[in-house]
């Protein structure tokens, strides 16, 4: 009796041992694709969850799994070459549009064909716009932008805010400050900024660019309505347009501040919108300065 009072406990606690070593054993592979699959995201689409060896139903439900997303990334693939190709061809009868359109303008002397060559030379302008944003998110969404140097952002801020625009813009706190980047994209991104605030403020548009420790930070601020926090988060999404902003924008596409949002964050800063002393609504862009060379 002594001895079952002994053995019972001890094989009891062996075999609860056992079965815990052999079930985790057995689990591992499902650990390994559940954190896979929570690695994966739309810009990795081309990661595999871990097929095991053990001919099973774990390792049939991988090769599932890996199949669906073979599916997945092909399709992602060939719609985000669409739109980088449906741009691309598109550049070159706007182009010619354009060109038209000022050629008309500068020969043709009837008012009424000065107004409409004006008038099709400011959409051309306008989609033209569009498609080089399309083409530069298709081109970070398929991680094909090329790498930039070291730029020096506050002459971009100078040559972005000189264009005319409907209000002034004061540009007498831009300092110095370097940004590792595309000069393209970069004044892509400044240029929206400015666009943005110009065509929602009332009288003003401030513009700020400081180094603050090992960060470069731009700050747009304008004196209109703001934005409201409900939409801080989601103006950043593409084709996104706020009701205020469809009456006052005059037919944006909505993909500006993406853009702003997407250059921004493939350089390893981050952009937000907040409430601004102006009275309207304040963006700040912040980029990390350029690690020195060794």
């Amino acid at each position: 009796r002594e001895a079952i009072w002994i053995a019972v406990p001890i094989v009891m606690l062996l075999t609860g041992l056992a079965t815990w070593l052999l079930a985790g054993r057995a689990l591992r592979p499902v650990r390994a694709i559940t954190e896979q699959t929570g690695r994966i995201r739309s810009g990795t689409l081309h990661e595999r969850v871990p097929v095991p060896a053990s001919h099973d139903e774990i390792s049939a439900l991988a090769s599932e799994m890996n199949d669906m997303l073979d599916r997945l990334h092909s399709d992602d693939r060939r719609r985000r070459q669409f739109v980088a190709d449906a741009s691309h061809e598109l550049r070159s009868p706007i182009a010619s549009i354009h060109t038209q359109a000022e050629v008309a303008l500068a020969h043709i002397d009837d008012p009424d064909t000065r107004d409409l060559a004006a008038g099709v030379l400011a959409e051309a302008e306008r989609l033209g716009t569009v498609v080089d944003d399309l083409l530069a998110l298709a081109r970070h969404d398929e991680a094909l932008a090329p790498p930039g140097g070291v730029v020096d952002l506050d002459d971009i801020v100078i040559a972005a805010a000189a264009r005319p625009r409907r209000v002034p813009i004061d540009t007498g706190r831009v300092s110095g400050g370097q940004v590792r980047g595309r000069p393209d994209e970069l004044t892509r991104t400044v240029t929206h900024l400015l666009d943005n605030a110009a065509r929602h403020a009332a009288s003003a548009v401030r513009v700020s660019l400081a180094t603050v420790g090992d960060r470069v930070e731009l700050t747009v601020d304008d004196d209109g309505p703001g934005v409201d926090p409900a939409d801080r988060a989601r103006i950043f999404e593409r084709f996104v347009r706020l009701d205020e902003a469809r009456v006052r924008d005059g037919g944006g596409a909505g993909l500006g501040l993406a853009v702003v949002a997407t250059v921004v964050t493939a350089a390893g800063g981050s952009v937000t919108v907040t409430d601004s002393d102006l009275g309207g609504a304040r963006f700040v862009a912040t980029f990390p300065t350029p690690a020195p060379r060794t």
